[in-house]
């Protein structure tokens, strides 16, 4: 089984932050590159998430409240937390496919996806139509 994932942006929902309302990802991020990545993966019907530096993996059918945490403010306990949480929530994937957005990519995510044993099972793409069907 196949999941796709991208990073975070710093590009949230304003109804979010002012309301303190739970949203899913794609109701709560408001990045263009972010949103193509979603509507890819619907359109081809494929699992995804997005990477979030505050929650860690934020699954499609999750809501999270608005939060503000750049990648570089993460510390060294959270980065290991968010690191866990990656390993746990996608070691029933086969194959991650990590969408690189080159622009906001920031090293913080590079170690998260790197560091553990599900390393191997991923594959960094750089265009959306790598995106494929499950």
């Amino acid at each position: 089984m196949r999941i796709y994932l991208t990073h975070c942006s710093k590009d949230k929902s304003q109804l979010a932050k002012k309301s303190r309302e739970k949203m899913t990802p794609d109701q709560l991020y408001t990045d263009p590159g972010l949103q193509a990545f979603i509507h890819r993966c619907r359109e081809v019907n494929s699992h995804w998430a997005i990477l979030s530096d505050f929650y860690g993996v934020f699954f499609p059918d999750e809501q999270h409240e608005y939060y503000e945490k750049p990648p570089s403010d993460v510390t060294p306990e959270e980065e290991q937390a968010i690191t866990e949480n990656f390993q746990a929530r996608l070691s029933i994937f086969d194959e991650i496919g990590f969408y690189v957005r080159k622009d906001t990519f920031h090293p913080f995510y590079e170690r998260v996806i790197r560091n553990g044993p599900l390393a191997e099972r991923i594959i960094m793409i750089y265009d959306l139509e790598s995106i494929k069907p499950k």
